[in-house]
């Protein structure tokens, strides 16, 4: 519907009120559509007290938790729908889109236009979701239709530097382990949860992917020259050396379910939401 809500969680007796609600964040405008029509929300960002909302109808909205109208509106921010939405550092955010591209946008700026755009050349892939790494602000992870996992340093190019292959589907939803971020977590309409695991403390870590008694060898493709980057301080992400691109992948769900829509990780608990209306909850992811 459009709508952006802000519930205040009463621990004593579970319950949620609405603390703030924003009835049309969302909407097209135009020719072929009523003089207001309601359009999709699909996805939203906090930084507290800070939120920022992106929509079908290429809206970014920035709320604050405490102002009943909005701060910032970037009207025609995008010609084709926005998908996701993440905070790079305070002023800055990053949106995906159904073209296939990320775009940057400063707070700070006047005017509708994004400080940067990146995208696969030639590719059209729309990407359904983006996170970006806890401790190393310019290294983000993507996913989309095409069920690939895209690393991007965004301070280099405008090309990502490793893409994975991932699911056989569209990947919803990817997450870096808030505290653990050479952990990540992928999610799928595939009906699959992945545990990805590139810590290079590991000696000789096996690149075998476990699902079933079944594995296969599991090894990226770097697609850019990391050479001039001082060693030490690239994240394992970034790695290009092949011998050392090797990851580790867990199926974190006994078997193939309905999709997996999306999913949140905090310290060693993750919890998925599916089509089945189930909610997966998985204790041990370090065990």
């Amino acid at each position: 519907t459009g709508c952006v809500t802000v519930f205040l969680h009463h621990p004593n007796n579970q319950t949620l009120s609405v603390n703030q609600q924003w009835t049309t964040a969302h909407y097209h405008t135009g020719p072929g559509s009523p003089s207001y029509s309601s359009a999709p929300c699909t996805g939203v960002v906090c930084n507290n007290p800070e939120i920022v909302t992106v929509g079908e109808d290429g809206r970014i909205n920035l709320f604050r938790a405490d102002h009943k109208e909005a701060v910032r509106t970037i009207d025609n921010a995008d010609s084709s729908t926005l998908h996701a939405v993440t905070f790079l550092r305070t002023p800055e955010i990053l949106t995906v889109n159904s073209i296939g591209q990320l775009k940057i946008w400063d707070f700070r700026q006047q005017g509708n236009e994004p400080s940067q755009i990146l995208s696969l050349t030639g590719d059209r892939v729309p990407l359904h979701c983006v996170d970006r790494h806890p401790n190393q602000q310019h290294v983000v992870a993507t996913g989309g239709q095409d069920g690939m996992l895209s690393i991007w340093d965004v301070r280099q190019g405008t090309m990502p530097v490793s893409l994975l292959k991932a699911h056989e589907a569209e990947m919803w939803e990817v997450h870096f382990h808030p505290s653990n971020p050479e952990h990540l977590f992928t999610c799928s309409e595939d009906g699959s949860l992945w545990h990805w695991d590139a810590s290079t403390d590991v000696p000789e870590k096996s690149s075998l992917f476990h699902q079933g008694g079944r594995s296969s060898t599991f090894l990226s493709h770097s697609i850019s020259n990391q050479a001039n980057v001082h060693q030490s301080v690239i994240s394992s992400w970034l790695s290009t050396d092949p011998a050392k691109d090797r990851i580790e992948i867990t199926s974190l769900l006994p078997s193939r379910s309905l999709s997996v829509n999306t999913l949140d990780v905090l310290g060693p608990c993750l919890v998925c939401g599916t089509d089945a209306e189930a909610i997966y909850v998985t204790r041990h992811l370090f065990s």
